[in-house]
């Protein structure tokens, strides 16, 4: 199959076609099992005709489904079975064809096509995965999230290489150079940190929304107190941990003096703790001038949402929070990942699960998947114990800007389903217990875990909010005003 073979609802399309255009075939293709393509075209075939093709653990042909049910997105193994329509009035066959030559459609069929407790959304056949390739494809995801990426094989190894892209203004706009210089820094740095599902390319443009945030960048780049450089860290944020990720951008700053200050989003915020906390000792640092760090929802004490058993609900989450951020922020086309990285990964668990429906097995997947494991917020997460326990080899002014999100707004109801306090009968297990901006509980945004490091001043705090969430905090004003507080 040239693609997955998928079908979707037309309100889809803004989310998913500039991702399949980007891909031009399937990602997985040379992943994937033996399969025979009959067999395959039979299931497919099944799936269109919505007959139930079942899912067995040992199958090579897999079929999942993203349903509407009770207003939430959720994803499901096979096709939901057709709910039984109350019986509708006959018409008479004359009277149906008529219609049909008028061009109604015929009352009978229309009635009795609902799915499930909603509508299919989306419905997928693919052959799973080969079991050794599970690895291999999440970087296969990261490298489609991110193109800057460029998988390399030093010494016969594939890495997915992380590089410091510089920012300069041109004709007005702002422009990311290929390759960042690769002498030792000095003088005054503005680095920037992506999250998840990002890359430096979203990241900029959120600044670039607001007039604050270009004004920002302005003054980075030509103001009075301009910086040497600007730099924006690309690097991979699924099929590699934090920690790694941490250790590459020391490897690229080793021997920087002067300076340096930091504005991290996410699971960047917790990149930015590994590189100066554990490996800070490859800076030439002047005490004078510490580091000064700006985490803005970052998940350093780890997040609900990447925790093992709650995956399945993590993918439905992500697939919601694409839908409506899509109306409320005008996030289509590329700037928003978070379906098809969801669709994606949907695919992950089902090869190496059999099934995506919950099984022993999602613990062990979410491993499989590192840059998800490393920001676990459960007891034994140990990357993050050890962070936790310090010293610390460089000691940062940290700032942070923290949102709690709440909202009644009718779009944005979904965010309900995936609390404690509501019960649970669409979403089967809460992510969140406390207060959190949807990606990641607030608690942990501030949570160091040692002892001699703390915040520098009191957060940004928005919340309990009704707009600001964990995708823009960089389109808030008041973020772009505590950033140039805190740095000045």
């Amino acid at each position: 199959m040239a693609q997955d073979d998928v079908e979707y609802q037309e309100g889809l399309g803004p989310l998913l076609d500039p991702w399949r255009a980007r891909a031009k075939d399937d990602i997985f293709a040379d992943l994937r099992v033996s399969h025979d393509d009959e067999k395959t075209a039979l299931v497919s075939g099944l799936r269109r005709g919505r007959k139930r093709a079942t899912n067995a653990g040992d199958g090579t042909i897999k079929t999942v489904s993203l349903v509407k049910k009770g207003g939430i997105l959720v994803w499901q193994d096979d096709l939901p079975a057709p709910d039984v329509a109350p019986p509708s009035p006959d018409i008479g066959r004359r009277q149906r064809r008529l219609r049909r030559r008028a061009g109604f459609s015929d009352p009978v069929k229309t009635n009795a096509k609902e799915i499930g407790t909603g509508p299919v959304m989306l419905a997928k056949t693919f052959p799973a995965l080969q079991p050794n390739k599970v690895v291999e494809a999440v970087g296969k995801i990261d490298v489609m999230l991110n193109p800057a990426l460029t998988p390399s094989p030093p010494n016969g190894l594939e890495t997915l290489d992380g590089r410091l892209r510089r920012l300069r203004a041109s004709d007005g706009k702002f422009v990311l150079e290929s390759q960042a210089a690769g002498e030792a820094f000095s003088g005054r740095t503005l680095l920037f940190v992506h999250g998840t599902f990002s890359n430096a390319t979203n990241m900029l443009g959120e600044f670039n929304k607001t007039p604050q945030g270009q004004a920002f960048l302005n003054n980075a780049l030509s103001g009075p107190n301009k910086y040497d450089r600007v730099l924006f860290f690309e690097h991979a944020t699924l099929a590699v941990s934090p920690v790694i990720n941490a250790l590459e951008l020391g490897r690229l700053f080793a021997n920087a003096s002067g300076q340096i200050d930091v504005i991290a989003h996410s699971r960047g915020g917790l990149v930015v703790r590994w590189w100066l906390e554990a490996f800070g000792k490859s800076l030439n640092l002047n005490p004078a001038n510490p580091v000064r760090a700006m985490l803005a929802g970052s998940p350093i004490n780890g997040t609900s949402l990447a925790a093992p058993a709650r995956l399945q609900d993590a993918l439905n989450l992500f697939s919601n929070i694409a839908a409506y951020a899509q109306t409320a922020m005008g996030l289509v086309g590329l700037a928003n990942p978070f379906m098809w990285a969801a669709e994606k990964l949907v695919e992950v668990v089902v090869s190496a699960t059999g099934a995506l429906a919950r099984t022993p097995l999602l613990d062990g997947v979410i491993v499989l998947v590192p840059g998800l494991a490393g920001q676990a917020k459960v007891t034994n997460n140990h990357e993050i114990n050890r962070l936790r326990l310090g010293p610390c080899a460089v000691t940062p002014r940290y700032f942070a800007v923290t949102a709690d999100f709440e909202t009644e707004e009718v779009g944005w109801k979904f965010w309900q389903y995936f609390r404690p306090d509501v019960a649970a009968d669409v979403v089967t297990n809460a992510i969140f217990k406390v207060p959190n901006d949807l990606v990641v509980d607030t608690s942990s945004m501030t949570d160091f875990g040692v002892d001699k490091l703390g915040l520098a001043a009191d957060p940004r705090h928005f919340g309990p909010e009704t707009k600001v969430w964990h995708c823009n905090y960089f389109r808030q004003p008041e973020t772009i005003a505590h950033i140039i507080k805190s740095f000045t």
